[in-house]
């Protein structure tokens, strides 16, 4: 299969997400409570589709840690294979089981990436405590709210998330992982260590959309499928049959490519945290 294919059908499904955005916008004035739950719904079953087949996808719900204390309601959540099929339409989630973490918005503000970035710094830090165990948690999005401007939205939403991560995560591994806007664009988040780019301390950063109008904008992929290709790499590392997927998709050129800027890198010089270490990720 080749790249132009696989692109094709994210695209596909990157128009099946906008026509759906224009139909719950339509109606969301008269009840956002419907219109919200409709995006949750838009987003599971496009995960479903494209993450592997065997994790199981649940909607709403907490999450129940082993010490018997639990997580704010989520939005969506990727389950591992083994979980229980009786308690996947469960509304407490076992921890153990979980592998990622969504929340779900149909048009992204500035507030939903930081309460976001709040509530994924406490959940995966809980999780941690009492598992020890890393999950990943992102934040997707059919649209946005920051006019037609990409490269303002973009340059805006990198600098939202580069802030709220300095108030609210004290551990690298406590960032939130990404934000996918279907219609703008996908932010990843790297963990690095370079003793001879960065000196003695490990830093984060998040790589965002390439410039509209700059050399690598032919290059770029629809962000569902650099959101589905940046999962998949991050599950390989703990769970090695996902790995050829990862490999495959990023030959594709799924990957994408994605720009950061050194105004926006966070050094560590300590942790806050449960953990004694960080785990790098690129």
């Amino acid at each position: 299969m080749s790249q132009i294919e696989l692109t094709s059908y994210f695209q596909q499904a990157t128009m099946e997400m906008q026509l759906e955005y224009e139909r719950i916008r339509s109606r969301t004035l008269e009840d956002p409570g419907t219109a919200g739950d409709e995006g949750e719904e838009n987003w599971a079953k496009l995960l479903r589709n494209w993450l592997p087949g065997d994790m199981q996808i649940a909607t709403k719900g907490r999450i129940l840690c082993g010490d018997g204390s639990a997580t704010n309601q989520v939005d969506v959540v990727a389950l591992s294979p083994i979980y229980p099929h009786g308690m996947v339409g469960k509304k407490m989630h076992l921890a153990s089981e979980v592998l990622a973490i969504f929340e779900c918005k149909t048009t992204l503000r500035g507030e939903h990436i930081e309460r976001t970035m709040e509530s994924a710094s406490r959940t995966k830090e809980m999780i941690y405590r009492s598992h020890g165990k890393e999950v990943l948690y992102g934040l997707v999005a059919h649209s946005h709210s920051w006019g037609k401007d990409r490269m303002a939205a973009a340059d805006k939403i990198t600098r939202k998330i580069t802030s709220a991560g300095k108030t609210h995560a004290h551990h690298p591994n406590n960032l939130l992982d990404f934000v996918c806007v279907a219609d703008l664009g996908t932010w990843q988040a790297h963990a690095e260590f370079d003793e001879e780019e960065y000196g003695q301390h490990m830093v984060t950063f998040y790589s965002g959309p390439p410039k509209p109008d700059g050399p690598l904008a032919d290059k770029a992929t629809p962000p569902i499928g650099s959101l589905i290709t940046y999962i998949l790499r991050r599950l390989s590392y703990d769970h090695k049959k996902y790995q050829s997927l990862s490999w495959y998709f990023g030959m594709a050129g799924l990957s994408g490519t994605s720009t950061w800027s050194s105004e926006h890198v966070r050094y560590w010089r300590e942790f806050d945290s449960a953990r004694k270490y960080a785990h790098l990720f690129y």
